[in-house]
């Protein structure tokens, strides 16, 4: 999966400010036959646009929109009354391929034989997507990834269909969907986290002793010569001849050899 970033600045959702405490990922699809991205990136990026995701997964890759903790516009209103999924949940929208028009909620036209090697490579980013963030978020692949459709019956989001509109048609569900991720995740070893004080002390016990193995080294033979003439002229004490030069040795360096008064 590539994972590039064109944050929606200019949208009224990212203005707006609110965070969230990830707890799931709801996938969406766009309900439309359009596979370019930057069109739904003018369209969103407006502060009167009344949609906002957190991603958008195309055929190339994954286009990052709002931070992961930023509140998002794509759950809508639940029906009954429920806490709507905005508040919880990572969103993104996979686009669909072009070609077929919507009838009640219904592709019209729609050719899964010709559109096979797009939705296989859609799911793959969507896969990869869910992983991705479940690491982050120590989500759970199995019960914290839900569609529109599902929220909905969850009573977090608005009655949209989707995507359980479109993977039957190719043999994949959101059950798919999960198992795909847990495999995925499953594959591949969990990161281990440090603090930022863990972080430093590992990096100054690193540097501390490069620099002391480095202050052992003898100088190069291509450089040998060099350095003893600067040695016996006082330009260099003759240490660490490999070590590096700092900004203020280096000005004392130039003083010693008369080019700063």
């Amino acid at each position: 999966m590539e994972l590039t970033q064109h944050i929606l600045t200019d949208s009224g959702c990212y203005q707006a400010g609110r965070t969230i405490t990830p707890k799931g990922i709801m996938v969406h699809s766009t309900g439309v036959a359009q596979p370019d991205p930057d069109v739904f990136l003018r369209l969103w990026n407006a502060p009167d646009a009344s949609a906002c995701v957190h991603a958008i997964v195309h055929q190339d890759g994954v286009i990052q929109t709002l931070p992961w903790n930023r509140r998002g516009w794509h759950a809508g209103s639940p029906p009954k009354g429920g806490t709507s999924a905005n508040n919880t949940h990572i969103s993104f929208e996979i686009l669909e391929p072009a070609g077929h028009s919507y009838q009640g909620g219904t592709m019209i036209g729609y050719d899964a034989v010709k559109n096979a090697p797009y939705f296989a490579k859609v799911y793959r980013n969507a896969v990869e997507l869910c992983a991705f963030l479940c690491r982050r978020y120590d989500l759970d692949p199995l019960t914290d990834i839900v569609d529109h459709h599902e929220g909905c019956l969850r009573d977090i989001a608005s009655n949209h269909a989707d995507v359980s509109h479109w993977f039957p048609k190719h043999n994949k569900s959101m059950d798919t969907l999960r198992a795909d991720v847990a495999a995925l995740l499953a594959d591949v070893p969990k990161e281990e986290t440090m603090t930022q004080t863990e972080f430093n002390a590992m990096f100054a016990a690193a540097l501390a002793a490069w620099q002391q193995e480095q202050q052992k080294k003898a100088p190069s033979d291509w450089a040998a010569d060099a350095w003893t003439k600067a040695k016996t002229a006082g330009v260099f004490d003759g240490s660490a001849p490999q070590t590096p030069l700092t900004r203020e040795q280096a000005a004392l360096v130039l003083q010693r050899l008369g080019l700063v008064p």
